[in-house]
């Protein structure tokens, strides 16, 4: 059985602009004899995501043709993150929660690791959940209604959720997601900066076109794969 090789998103690959199609299928659309019209929700359907880059120069243009190459098409993925500068705001909250060496040691002046990303928020959860909870206890010097609030993204493993509402009673918060649970989790460390493994739609995507055979302005559709690893 063939199994789809992974590649990191190249970090100097940064999009102008992006547009994050959270997951919003649905299924089952009829019209009854009286005009009534229901539709139910595909059960976790993908992300799907579009980029688009003003110009890529020199380096970039050499690692956009390096990693589109590397996809083969649709054969392979790209592990990618959700390319959202509302975290930026996140970053002062995320660094009240700091972390000691291994041994839980600071410094000798006592002072600890700052983080760039949550650490020690874990969630459980089973497939197909559409509520969860997580307690954020080792954040009590933060902000915790600016830290995770609705509408933004965050991650489980490599899979990306839409928290669509969040409630909190002390230091424990719990999230309402688009999707539902793409999968059982156990103590799941939960991420405020989010990837995803990702896919060409088209065989032919990712094409550069070089103007003056030295610059160009790409864009790129990705859609969420399911054939990665799972947590």
């Amino acid at each position: 059985m063939f199994e789809p090789e992974i590649f990191d998103w190249p970090a100097n690959l940064i999009p102008t602009d992006i547009t994050i199609h959270a997951p919003h299928d649905t299924a089952g659309l009829t019209t009854s004899v009286n005009g009534a019209v229901q539709a139910k929700p595909v059960i976790r359907p993908p992300f799907k995501v579009t980029l688009e880059f003003e110009t890529l120069f020199g380096a970039e243009v050499l690692a956009w043709r390096a990693i589109i190459g590397s996809l083969e098409g649709r054969s392979n993925r790209l592990r990618i993150p959700l390319f959202d500068l509302w975290f930026a705001a996140k970053k002062r909250q995320i660094a009240a929660g700091r972390v000691p060496h291994s041994d839980g040691t600071g410094f000798s002046d006592g002072t600890l690791y700052s983080t760039d990303d949550l650490e020690g928020v874990t969630v459980t959860a089973v497939q197909g959940q559409r509520n969860i909870t997580a307690d954020f206890a080792g954040y009590a010097g933060a902000d915790l209604n600016a830290l995770l609030q609705a509408g933004l993204y965050f991650g489980l493993h490599d899979q990306p959720y839409l928290a669509t509402q969040v409630f909190w009673d002390g230091s424990v918060a719990t999230i309402r997601t688009n999707p539902t649970m793409r999968h059982a989790y156990a103590d799941q460390e939960l991420r405020l900066r989010p990837v995803m493994i990702a896919g060409l739609v088209d065989d032919k995507g990712g094409t550069l076109t070089l103007k003056r055979g030295r610059w160009g302005g790409p864009s790129l559709e990705l859609e969420e794969r399911f054939d990665g690893p799972l947590p």
